[in-house]
């Protein structure tokens, strides 16, 4: 939903790569900050969040209007004790206190990136490659982010490296790897016919 100022966005499901890239402001309170304590002081010391007191604080470092971000934070207040926002959000947790201009905020800029892949070449459990006919293609696999459809829609945190793991086990253990003793003997075999002056790659 990030995107849908934009009319190319909405229509292609693309990024055009020549707009300049938008940021936004990731804004914590207190009692949030003190949720997610290992994060933030992590984020801190690496000066990606700063700490900021009152409102008015706040809205010159956002460079907005204080009347506008005050509506703002003042609307979460309500759609939280309502219990649901208009984008349908139904869990609030670390609503800034009543009194904004006491309240301590964290904040910091946010670039989106392109953090997964969530799409690819359709494989089956042992990692084997499909056409789209669902059939196996013979000898190719794929594993990882290149794979598509292994997580649904979206992807539990943490599933990334598990899936590599898993199916590239799978997969490692499905492949035929040449016996060592084989690849000495092939290379004697081409010694011999070559006179000495070739080599099969190990």
């Amino acid at each position: 939903k990030m995107f849908s100022h934009d009319p190319h966005y909405i229509k292609t499901k693309k990024w055009n790569i020549t707009n300049e890239i938008p940021t936004f402001s990731l804004v914590l309170s207190a009692s949030a900050a003190e949720g997610a304590k290992k994060h933030v002081d992590h984020y801190l010391n690496k000066g990606l969040l700063k700490k900021i007191e009152g409102l008015e604080d706040l809205a010159k470092w956002m460079n907005l209007p204080l009347s506008k971000v005050k509506e703002t934070v003042e609307q979460y207040q309500r759609d939280a004790k309502d219990g649901r926002d208009q984008w349908g959000k139904t869990s609030f947790s670390g609503v800034p206190i009543d009194n904004l201009m006491d309240e301590t905020f964290f904040a910091g800029t946010v670039t989106p990136v392109l953090h997964y892949c969530m799409g690819g070449l359709t494989i089956n459990k042992e990692g084997n490659v499909l056409d789209e006919n669902q059939q196996v293609i013979s000898g190719l696999h794929a594993v990882g982010e290149v794979s598509g459809g292994v997580h649904g829609d979206n992807r539990l945190g943490g599933n990334s490296l598990l899936e590599c793991t898993v199916f590239g086990t799978i997969v490692g253990k499905r492949i035929p790897i040449r016996p060592r003793n084989l690849s000495l003997q092939l290379n004697q075999d081409v010694d011999e016919f070559s006179g000495g002056k070739a080599e099969l790659p190990n």
